[in-house]
């Protein structure tokens, strides 16, 4: 890391770059911002691509939406060392409003943000949600946001992972927070391209489904579709209610087809929970989950006693917030 600042400056007076540097790679991630503003040459290094991927196996970050992200700020919550960040809020457009259902995916240095569900005022009627096709990205290098091309088709409360360097998407629809039901559901799929900054449309699903969870299996080969809702139903002829899946479906990235799989829950078992990410620490999984306002986090407690070994796993609190949206792990 001895090349990181240009020109040769010096870090820390007395000490050789490096050492500098590595003194500097202790402190948490989320402290970064305000190390910045010390002088030049610590804004330099703490910027630059050398030293953020010398981080990758030491910081683990969870990203988290308070709400609209043009509104208000997202976080950084760095599990490890209980420490918050703040990011630059998005990107706003002084015609639409209340953006939420969207999703938030890692990919090298940079966080995107695609689609969601909000209000445009210059639709009608103007009470009426409506999904969003918008594509933003922030460079943690720079700390700064920039549009990229929009999804083919406008979607909300949609699957969403990472596989082999392509985000894909999956389902949606116009769903908004503000309502408990009613809302559009598509089958579209598509994938982006980072290096063509393109989206290029996928067999569609099976079926409509929006609501759904998206995550990789196979080993990386193949882009998983659990749970959501598709049809709806009424009580007594007025009050609509979602028909929730118990079923996934999955599609080979080779090949691009879909399979349907069975149920992934059994009977009596909860089908709707709170977005879920993983938290590997030197080969330990800590998993967290937004359940309504709270974050919650796995713990397992093993006890021994002199023949036998008992495994408890608990979700504990975590943390109480006033929170719409959760995402996901953020590796550098």
């Amino acid at each position: 890391m001895s090349s990181v600042c240009d020109g040769g400056a010096t870090v820390i007076p007395g000490l050789p770059n490096d050492v500098a540097a590595w003194i500097l790679s202790k402190v948490p991630y989320s402290h970064h911002a305000r190390l910045k503003s010390t002088c030049k040459s610590w804004k330099l290094l703490l910027s630059s691509r050398s030293f953020l991927n010398s981080l990758n196996k030491r910081n683990r970050l969870l990203c988290i939406f308070p709400q609209d992200p043009s509104i208000a700020s997202p976080f950084l919550f760095d599990p490890n060392a209980l420490a918050w960040c703040p990011l630059p809020p998005m990107p706003c457009n002084p015609h639409v409003y209340g953006l939420c259902n969207f999703a938030a995916v890692p990919l090298g240095p940079h966080l995107y943000v695609l689609g969601g569900s909000l209000f445009d005022t210059r639709s009608f009627p103007i009470d009426r949600p409506s999904p969003s096709s918008a594509t933003f990205r922030f460079n943690f290098h720079d700390f700064s946001w920039e549009p990229r091309a929009p999804m083919l088709t406008p979607r909300g409360s949609f699957a969403c992972a990472v596989v082999q360097g392509r985000i894909l998407v999956a389902g949606g629809g116009s769903r908004h927070t503000m309502f408990g039901a009613a809302g559009t559901r598509i089958r579209s799929v598509e994938r982006y391209e980072v290096g063509r900054d393109r989206w290029v449309a996928m067999d569609p699903l099976p079926g409509f489904r929006a609501g759904c969870v998206g995550f990789v299996g196979g080993e990386g080969r193949e882009f998983w579709v659990v749970g959501g809702y598709g049809a709806s139903r009424t009580i007594s002829g007025v009050f609509p209610v979602d028909e929730y899946y118990r079923d996934a479906v999955v599609m080979t990235v080779e090949g691009g087809a879909w399979r349907e799989v069975g149920d992934v829950w059994g009977d009596g078992e909860r089908v709707r929970v709170g977005k879920i990410v993983v938290v590997d620490d030197d080969g330990c999984p800590t998993l967290f989950m937004l359940d309504g306002n709270e974050i919650l986090r796995q713990c397992t407690v093993i006890e021994t006693s002199d023949d036998t070994t008992l495994i408890q796993t608990f979700w504990d609190v975590g943390l109480l917030l006033d929170l719409t949206l959760c995402h996901f792990l953020l590796p550098f």
